[in-house]
């Protein structure tokens, strides 16, 4: 199954020109058509979690407000060579969690190509169960994977966690 056509072009529009830091997330979050959610999306909702902390943490925590437009943090985010790739390249999220794990594995081979093929400084797993199905894939590849350990997904819980291990491995670039 290939991705959204809607997720590739937001994609495609914040794609910077040369990947500095790649960030990995599992994948694109299961909406319907009336709520189509996404890091990439024009508009910041209270579910945005990767963005905020991405942000968060590459920006000195910014206040970030549901309804507000993510033009100005995405421009930052492309001028500075960070972008997002997932794992999946369709929703996974509300798979059961034998199957979800089954779909991850299954792409982690076009997920580690399209990687090699960004050719990154640095790379960041944004998601504790992803992290342990690619982190072997891309140093295999010879990827520069910045953290030797999982990276919780920044939930409400995790936030503070995920801040402190994204910039703790943005160190770690060259």
């Amino acid at each position: 199954m290939a991705e959204h056509e809607w997720y590739q072009a937001l994609r495609a529009e914040w794609k910077p020109a040369r990947v500095r830091l790649l960030l990995i997330g599992e994948s694109a979050p299961a909406a319907d058509a009336d709520d189509l959610r996404f890091f990439y999306a024009p508009v910041l909702t209270r579910a945005d979690n990767l963005f905020r902390s991405v942000v968060g943490a590459v920006y000195e925590r910014p206040t970030l407000k549901a309804g507000e437009p993510k033009a100005p943090w995405l421009t930052k985010l492309r001028n500075d060579g960070i972008y997002l790739i997932d794992l999946a390249p369709y929703p996974v999220n509300q798979l059961g969690p034998g199957e979800r794990r089954r779909v991850l594995r299954e792409n982690a081979p076009a997920c580690v190509a399209a990687a090699e093929a960004l050719e990154p400084e640095g790379v960041v797993v944004c998601h504790g169960p992803s992290f342990e199905i690619l982190c072997q894939p891309l140093r295999a590849a010879g990827l520069p994977l910045l953290h030797e350990d999982r990276i919780p997904f920044p939930l409400g819980n995790t936030r503070a966690e995920f801040i402190e291990k994204f910039q703790r491995a943005l160190t770690r670039m060259a």
